[in-house]
């Protein structure tokens, strides 16, 4: 397997793993976390539940890039919607990963690598966007309606992928992100939340197994 080509994945959460957690073939601890590894045709998946937040995030990219991911880094898992129309069940890809919340401009956004996130809407479906990452839930309405005003385009929250991003970009991986709307642009985030994870927690990841068999015979960028 030392030839193979790696990629990592990086989820907050246990339920965002999928089923790929039940076909890891092996585990070890990197940085205080436990790295699953699958071997998936010819191309080898590095994976570990982060944990929410920023700072997990970053952890969980550095230990799987540490494994070998070099190839490129992968974000699942599920977001809220800031704009009309990103209903619970969308499956979203990121086009440009924002630390929505960091004060300094500079290295704030990051861009997704065109040729991971095509390859990955051929497998799954859905609109691109921008995703706003920050250190706490967006779940009231006039916290959405102020990100959704301040940038342009379809836009979604979550805690995790700028960081991942930004560890990406600084050792020149290729990164790429999909989550599924759990919430929308409604007053009602916690409930649609609680309500739409479980059936959403999970569909991101489990779409890896074919982008990457779609990727083993492509030529190595």
């Amino acid at each position: 397997m030392g030839s193979a080509r790696t990629f990592g994945l990086v989820c907050a959460l246990r339920e965002e793993l999928g089923t790929l957690r039940e076909r890891a073939s092996r585990a070890e601890r990197a940085l205080g976390l436990e790295v699953l590894e699958l071997q998936l045709g010819e191309a080898r998946l590095v994976l570990c539940v982060s944990g929410v937040g920023k700072v997990a995030a970053a952890r969980a990219a550095s230990a799987l890039l540490g494994a070998g991911a070099r190839e490129g880094l992968l974000v699942g898992g599920t977001c809220g919607g800031l704009k009309r129309g990103l209903v619970p069940g969308t499956l979203v890809h990121c086009t440009r990963a924002v630390q929505a919340d960091l004060a300094v401009a500079q290295g704030r956004e990051v861009e997704s690598c065109a040729h991971l996130r095509r390859a990955w809407r051929r497998i799954a479906e859905g609109p691109e966007g921008w995703f706003l990452t920050s250190d706490r839930p967006v779940l009231s309405l006039w916290r959405r309606l102020r990100l959704a005003r301040a940038f342009a385009g379809p836009a979604v929250a979550d805690m995790e992928t700028a960081a991942v991003a930004a560890v990406a970009s600084a050792t020149g991986v290729p990164w790429a992100a999909l989550r599924a709307v759990t919430d929308g642009a409604t007053g009602l985030g916690a409930a649609s939340f609680k309500l739409h994870y479980p059936r959403q927690a999970g569909r991101a990841a489990d779409t890896v197994p074919v982008l990457l068999e779609s990727l083993s015979g492509a030529p190595r960028r």
